[in-house]
Formats: C-alpha cells, sequence, structure tokens
C-alpha cells in the first residue's frame, strides 16, 4: 500500500503561498485574520462577493481517475449575508469535468437560500444519469412549489387537493416513491399551498397560499378578504405553530434569512411588500409598487435582493430599496434569482431570458430558454427555477415543463420534458406544466413538476405533474446538517469509486460512482481556492492541503486535531 503524499499545502496563515514551494497561488480581495488554533496561526478571509486564491495548472494538480484527498478548515461567516460559496474548484464547465467542493443550502423556487450551511463535494466527466420517479406527495396534488433539503431530510409542500382538507400539508421524502405526511399549515380550509419554505436558525418555516393567482385573487378582493397570509414553524410530527398573520394578501410568495432575521415577500393581493420577523411580530420592511407581487428574495454578497413582476431591487434597510432596472429586454415578470459564477442572476417571463446584472441598470443575455422563436410561437416561457449543482447551472422551464443546462451564453442544454398533458395548447394555461422547484439533496439534482396554475382539475391522466424527479450529475456526497458558524475540519476523499466526506474527524457521507463510470478528471483550468461556479466564500478557510492518495480515518483524525 502507498501512503498518500501531499501535492500542495496552503496554510493561508499571512499568504497564499504553497509551503513546499511548487504551487503558488495568486490571491485577490483577501485579508488575513485569526486561524482555528495556535498551530496553525492565521487564515484568509474571503468576502463573499469577488475573492478568490487562483493556481495556474501544472500536471501534478491534474487527479485524472487517481485517488486524492482534500482537506481544510473552514468557517462561514455568521449570520447568513449572501450565498456560501466554493471553497475549492478546479472544474473544466465546457466539459463538465473536475471537482467542486462548496457550501450551500437548499434554495427552493422562488425564495432565497436557507441559511443551514451544508457541505457538498462532487466530481465529474460528463456523466448525467437517468430520471428517478420518486413519487407523488397526494394524488390529488397537481404541484410541489417548494423542495427544501432540512437536517437531512427532503421536504415539499401540496399546492391544491380535491379536498380543502387535504390541501395546505407538507411531506417528507421516505425514498422510492413514498413520501410521509408532516401535517398541515392550520386549519384554515382557505388556505390551500404549502407556497414557500425555507430553512432559518436551524427550524423550518412555510408559507400559506393559494398558488392559483386567480382564486388568490378572488380571496383578496372579496368582503372581507379570506385565506389571509400566515407563516408556520414546523416542530416535528405532523405539528406546526402558527407565526401569525403577515399582512393582509393572499399569498407568501417567497422567504430568505439575511443578517439573522427571516425576511418574506407577498402578493399584490394585499398591497405587496416585505416582512420580517422581529421577536414575535412581524414588521413592516417597504417594498415596491403596491399593485405588485413581491416575487421573489435571494441575498448576495451582504446585499438583500427582491424582485418584482417586472424590476429587481436592492434593499437599503429600514423600508427603502433601490431599482436595478425596469423591465429589461421587454421582459415583464421575474420568477426566480440566484447567484452564478460571481453574478446576481434572474429567470424571467415571457421571452424565457435568464439574465445577468451587468451594473447599474443593466442586464446580459445568458439564454433563451422554452419554447423557440418561431412563426406561430406564442411568447410563453418563463424560468421557474435557477439552482447550481455540482459546477453547472440548471433551470426549470414553463410551459413544457422542461430543464435546461447552462453551458454558455446562447448555448443552454436541453434535459428533457418532465410533466406533460396530451391536449397541450400554446393558447390553453391549463394544459401548460412546470418544473418550478429544484435543489440538492442526498447527492442529486431533484426537481418538482406542476400544473401551470397548479389546481387540482388540471392533473393530466398520466400523472406526470405534481411529482419530484432526481437525477445524478457527475458523483457528488452531501454532508446535510448545518456545520455552523465555527472553525469546521473538512476531508474531502477518493478511493477508487467511492466518495466520502469526513467533518470534524467523522464520516459523515460516502457514495459509489454509477456502475460503469470511471470518473477522469484532469482539465487544464486553474485551481481555485475559496471560488467556483457558486461564486466566492464567504468566510475564512486555512490550512488547505491535497493529496495523491486517499488518507485513512485515524489521518483524518489527526488533521482534525493538529490545530
Amino acid at each position: 500500500m502507498v501512503h498518500p503524499e501531499l501535492i500542495a499545502h496552503w496554510p493561508l496563515a499571512k499568504d497564499a503561498d504553497d509551503a513546499l514551494g511548487h504551487f503558488h497561488g495568486k490571491a485577490r480581495g483577501l485579508s488575513f485574520g485569526a486561524g482555528p488554533g495556535k498551530k496553525l496561526g492565521g487564515a484568509a478571509a474571503f468576502n463573499g462577493r469577488d475573492s478568490a486564491i487562483e493556481v495556474a495548472d501544472a500536471p501534478a494538480l491534474r487527479l485524472h481517475n487517481l485517488d486524492f484527498t482534500l482537506a481544510a478548515w473552514v468557517r462561514c461567516t455568521t449570520p447568513m449575508r449572501g450565498l456560501y460559496g466554493d471553497l475549492f474548484s478546479k472544474f473544466d464547465a465546457d466539459q463538465r469535468c473536475g471537482v467542486n467542493l462548496w457550501v450551500a443550502g437548499s434554495a427552493p423556487g422562488y425564495n432565497g437560500m436557507s441559511d443551514a450551511r451544508h457541505v457538498h463535494f462532487g466530481i465529474d466527466d460528463g456523466y448525467l444519469g437517468p430520471w428517478e420517479d420518486c413519487g407523488r406527495p397526494w394524488p390529488s396534488n397537481p404541484l410541489v412549489p417548494c423542495l427544501v433539503s432540512y437536517q437531512g431530510q427532503l421536504y415539499g409542500g401540496l399546492s391544491d387537493a380535491d379536498r380543502p382538507e387535504d390541501a395546505g400539508h407538507v411531506f417528507r421524502w421516505a425514498g422510492g416513491q413514498k413520501w410521509v405526511d408532516c401535517g398541515r399549515l392550520g386549519n384554515d380550509p382557505t388556505h390551500l399551498s404549502a407556497m414557500s419554505m425555507l430553512v432559518h436558525g436551524g427550524k423550518l418555516y412555510a408559507g400559506t397560499g393559494i398558488w392559483d393567482w386567480g382564486r388568490a385573487t378572488e380571496a383578496a378582493k372579496h368582503d372581507p378578504p379570506y385565506a389571509l397570509t400566515r407563516v408556520f414553524v414546523y416542530e416535528g410530527g405532523t405539528t406546526w405553530r402558527d407565526l401569525g398573520q403577515v399582512g393582509r394578501a393572499a399569498r407568501v410568495l417567497c422567504m430568505a434569512s439575511f443578517e439573522g432575521e427571516l425576511y418574506v415577500g407577498l402578493d399584490r393581493g394585499g398591497g405587496g411588500g416585505c416582512f420580517k420577523l422581529v421577536g414575535e411580530k412581524w414588521v413592516s420592511c417597504g417594498g415596491f409598487d403596491p399593485s405588485d407581487n413581491f416575487e421573489c428574495l435571494m441575498q448576495f454578497g451582504g446585499v438583500l435582493y427582491g424582485a418584482s413582476h417586472f424590476a429587481v431591487y436592492r434593499y437599503e434597510g429600514g423600508t427603502k430599496w433601490t431599482c436595478l432596472g425596469r423591465k429589461p429586454h421587454d421582459i415583464s415578470q421575474i420568477h426566480s434569482m440566484t447567484e452564478f459564477d460571481g453574478k446576481l442572476v434572474i429567470g424571467t417571463w415571457p421571452q424565457g431570458y435568464v439574465l445577468r446584472y451587468a451594473g447599474g441598470e443593466q442586464w446580459e443575455i445568458m439564454g433563451r430558454l422554452g419554447l423557440p422563436e418561431g412563426k406561430g410561437v406564442e411568447l410563453i416561457n418563463e424560468i421557474n427555477a435557477l439552482q447550481i449543482h455540482n459546477g453547472k447551472l440548471y433551470a426549470g422551464v414553463l410551459p413544457k415543463a422542461q430543464i435546461h443546462r447552462y453551458e454558455r451564453d446562447g448555448l443552454w442544454t436541453l434535459l428533457g420534458s418532465f410533466a406533460s398533458r396530451a391536449d397541450f395548447d400554446q393558447a390553453v394555461l391549463p394544459t401548460w406544466g412546470r418544473v418550478v422547484s429544484l435543489t440538492t439533496h442526498a447527492g442529486r439534482l431533484f426537481a418538482a413538476t406542476g400544473a401551470c396554475q397548479a389546481r387540482a382539475i388540471d392533473l393530466d391522466p398520466e400523472r406526470t405533474m405534481g411529482r419530484v424527479l432526481a437525477a445524478q450529475a457527475g458523483q457528488v456526497v452531501d454532508h446535510e446538517r448545518d456545520i455552523g458558524g465555527a472553525w469546521t475540519h473538512i476531508a474531502a476523499i477518493r478511493r477508487g469509486k467511492r466518495l466520502a466526506l469526513y467533518v470534524d474527524g467523522e464520516l459523515s457521507a460516502e457514495s459509489e460512482a454509477p456502475a460503469g463510470q470511471a470518473f477522469d478528471l484532469a482539465n487544464v483550468r486553474p485551481l481555485l481556492i475559496g471560488r467556483g461556479p457558486q461564486g466566492s466564500f464567504d468566510g475564512s478557510i486555512a490550512d488547505v492541503r491535497l493529496y495523491r492518495g486517499a488518507l485513512g480515518a485515524a489521518e483524518i483524525a489527526g488533521l482534525q486535531l493538529s490545530c
């Protein structure tokens, strides 16, 4: 047995140099401060916006199909002020080849990223496995509004059901095609949908609503209005504790965790607007045009962003929001937001543009997805979900319930259509389908399908809507428990066809490569520390070590104790 060989060691105590003298890094946007222990000294602090360490490619850094170990001490900025970002990346996005190690919370459709700091370790060599049918939470449910990973389990809500008492429930995936009922959001029969969900401060939150905007409008115009917006927190089993009414709208459209506080956005039925939970009270944070929805929330680079149907805004504190552009490229609705490669990205309607923020009020087109342009083709493309998984950006698209993968500006790969009605008609809205939520869980990319208006009467005979699917893109292993804001030791290991992830010296998770797959990870891209496809890491990193060969459990424990 050959003992693992240390290829490079970046202490990051005061600079980005390799202690072995071979692979010095070029640093930008860094500062140096206290490290995790007396022996290790300092650490590099990354700002979550533009910080990075870049190490030039070299043959010894091309990991091919070799065993290797990547180890580091990390500490995430607390409280959350943006996406946590990448710890390590040597990845060729064009070839989908290389290694990614990143920290992220689950990000359900329309919502910001959860503040639970999960660790994900992935490799790829251009592999995408078959899509597995993970079942439908409820027989008459037409759409799963949100998928969220919480304490190692996947949760999803209902949008509607044949009977009001069956609607408004949240379910937990139990493997295969089995789902377990985790209870209803209150007893009000007019609350039909678990509209929004998020993990914040170690707890799972859900907001009520009526996903079908037509019925939501009727609820708001009724005298007196009904189905008024409320937020609940999960207390286990089938119990949800009511945190009270928020504003006077009919739908809690989105949630975000920012600087330790929970924010929610409401629909226009009650004047829209944003609120945050302060103690036991919901406090207004202002909003945009009261006749428009507060559609999305996203935290990025120390700033909270929000979107109405047709504009993006930056939160300035109090009740002030600054507009970053209205109807860019003639779009009229915004339905999703994320960060990709260090830039704010939005998904829009009706052209199906994915747009990247370019400063001021300028937005760049990354692609047009959905139905192709042409004579007789209506402008009805809508980007409902954006998710980064193992180095690549994925989009869920209406009206054909498609999933697309970003390759470069203007080029997206269509991965398929995942829900359909035989009577599909561009002019008949109830025949349209969505992929409304994408998330990473248990090493795979999960997707939720649904009917456009999310009404039980719109279910297709084959029951392709209201279903959850999952596929393996490369090979990924996850630690889906919050590592918190303290110094944490992480070791990511490839041994043969197995990946393993150790957290604080303990084995957290393992995965086996798909049958017949041998991932060759060689690429000529630079090696990045604290930067990658998701963006710059928000926190501190110290004592980064790269070994040729797989360390054993005792050796990993020794590294964990070495500070």
